[in-house]
């Protein structure tokens, strides 16, 4: 594994070399892989542990008890890794992610959650009583069908298809619908849903089974009668929480969107039209929640712009790399502060959130209407 990290970086970094002074108005690929390539040698000397082979949870820290990366806090790397194979899909960036992925694969399965199985927070966690978290299970089926469409390996769509199953068997909620947070059921949440909505789609787009459609229109029908506010045009945490996550609108924006292309029904085009309208309207430019989360909105808007043609999300990205470039390195050099240069409590592994924008913007082009007039850095 650390091998493989090691050739990825060492890729990045000929194709950042290779790549002479660029006359776009955004910076170039080349810059945003070649921050990417630092970014991931530090993580791999200050959050690597080589007797485990895994990686800490906090920066050179090795703490007693559960000194590993809880799920949330790697996955950015996860989504990272996906992002440079895609920029670059050399051989050395895809084993880097293929190695990854089979890790985290094995590492947080708990074959022994009741009926299903889903994904820990934890390695190794095997308790049938653990109690877990069903939007875990969503992030890692994400990065499961990311590493698919880099790879087109199957058994990457087998690793998502679990944590697919997890949520919308395990995590729907009998009576009266909606999907559960964790397993002790004390809290109904929409951000598994939304997962399960955007795993599901990329499923269906791959296998056509028509269960899993018929599954992701069982949640958005759930969602979209009660957990969504009209007034803003978005969705909510659930029917009585009106907070609304900025990620969540990623993934039901770009979940819509693909439903358009596949199923060829207008109707959802115009719905992810509408909630990116009332997402511009509602989330300022610069945005103030947290990197780690603020990076999956970004994430999904990218590939929506992309997709769509909206050059709104590609300069919504770009603002904020810019603010992670400002602000976002300490004084040691490492990626540790959110956009505004506030320290990330205990130098949890966060750092590789803004790795994720950064090799994100790498691996999609910028607005045409944009792409001359200023030299890329």
């Amino acid at each position: 594994m650390a091998r493989a990290l090691a050739l990825a970086v060492v890729g990045i970094a000929l194709l950042a070399a290779s790549a002479g002074a660029g006359t776009r108005a955004h910076r170039s690929a080349a810059f945003y892989l070649s921050t990417t390539q630092q970014g991931l040698a530090d993580i791999q000397a200050h959050w690597w542990d080589a007797k485990d082979g895994w990686y800490y949870d906090t920066f050179n820290q090795q703490p007693p008890n559960m000194p590993l990366a809880r799920l949330w806090d790697v996955y950015p790397l996860f989504e990272t890794l996906v992002a440079v194979a895609e920029a670059q899909p050399t051989q050395a960036n895809v084993s880097a992610l293929t190695s990854f992925a089979s890790n985290a694969a094995q590492l947080y399965w708990n074959p022994n959650l009741q009926p299903y199985g889903g994904y820990g927070w934890y390695p190794g966690q095997t308790d049938r009583l653990a109690e877990v978290y069903f939007d875990d299970s969503g992030w890692w089926g994400l990065s499961f069908v990311g590493t698919y469409k880099v790879t087109h390996d199957p058994q990457f769509l087998t690793d998502a298809r679990r944590a697919f199953q997890f949520i919308v068997g395990s995590g729907w909620r009998k009576k009266g619908g909606g999907t559960w947070w964790e397993t002790r059921h004390d809290h109904v949440t929409i951000e598994p849903l939304a997962a399960a909505v955007m795993i599901g789609t990329r499923l269906y787009e791959a296998q056509h089974r028509t269960s899993d459609l018929t599954s992701v229109l069982k949640l958005l029908r759930w969602a979209n009668a009660h957990s969504f506010d009209k007034n803003v045009g978005l969705y909510t945490k659930n029917d009585k929480d009106g907070s609304i996550m900025d990620y969540v609108q990623g993934l039901m924006i770009t979940a819509n969107w693909e439903l358009c292309q596949t199923l060829h029904q207008n109707a959802y085009c115009t719905k992810a039209q509408a909630l990116a309208d009332a997402a511009a309207a509602h989330f300022p430019q610069q945005l103030d929640w947290q990197p780690y989360y603020d990076v999956v909105y970004l994430r999904w808007m990218l590939e929506y712009g992309a997709e769509s043609g909206d050059p709104r999300w590609y300069q919504l990205a770009s603002d904020n790399a810019e603010r992670a470039l400002a602000n976002a390195r300490n004084e040691s050099g490492y990626f540790l502060n959110d956009w505004d240069g506030n320290p990330v409590a205990d130098g949890i592994l966060q750092e590789s959130s803004n790795l994720e924008l950064f090799a994100r913007l790498a691996a999609t082009p910028p607005p045409a209407a944009t792409a001359a007039g200023q030299p890329g850095a």
